[in-house]
């Protein structure tokens, strides 16, 4: 197993209520809508942005922000 992927059950929690919130700030900001679905390459920078401390609302506008 790669414990550089792994997340403790409680931070795993506060990734599921950060990714809804995420999702939430990139439809409010018109990047995505209701019917977007997530890619690998989308999974693991949600990740990345998650562990790194971003907001949701900044990990909206890092994935989206410049195709817009």
């Amino acid at each position: 197993m790669d414990e550089s992927n792994y997340l403790a059950p409680e931070h795993l929690r506060q990734l599921e209520a950060w990714a809804t919130a995420w999702y939430d700030e990139a439809i409010k900001a018109d990047y995505i809508g209701a019917s977007y679905h997530l890619d690998t390459v989308t999974v693991g920078r949600l990740r990345d942005y998650f562990k790194a401390g971003l907001s949701p609302a900044e990990a909206a506008q890092a994935c989206f922000g410049g195709k817009h």
